[in-house]
């Protein structure tokens, strides 16, 4: 095997100075919290608001047409469903 005067082999040293330009090039130490957080919320107000939507939405439905809870109930679980496709795609988006 060869090796440098220092006893360490070539390829350890350039695989220790990739490393380190990795480490250079990536986001500091703070901001990978932050952009977690960010993902996080957008995820959560991405299914609340539209479930709360549907929500609101069937009530007054309900109301106008004296139907129960009936509107509200598929409106909510619309909005939901439209709100996890909603996430799925901030996910999608936040890893590319």
């Amino acid at each position: 095997m060869p090796s440098d005067a220092d006893g360490e082999r070539p390829d350890v040293r350039r695989a220790v100075a990739r490393d380190a330009r990795r480490r250079a090039r990536r986001e500091p130490a703070g901001t990978a919290f932050w952009r977690s957080l960010s993902v996080l919320g957008t995820v959560g107000w991405s299914i609340a608001l539209p479930a709360a939507g549907g929500a609101l939405l069937g009530h007054r439905l309900d109301a106008a047409w004296a139907t129960g809870v009936r509107f509200t109930l598929m409106l909510l679980f619309a909005g939901v469903a439209l709100g996890t496709v909603l996430a799925w795609h901030a996910l999608r988006g936040a890893r590319r």
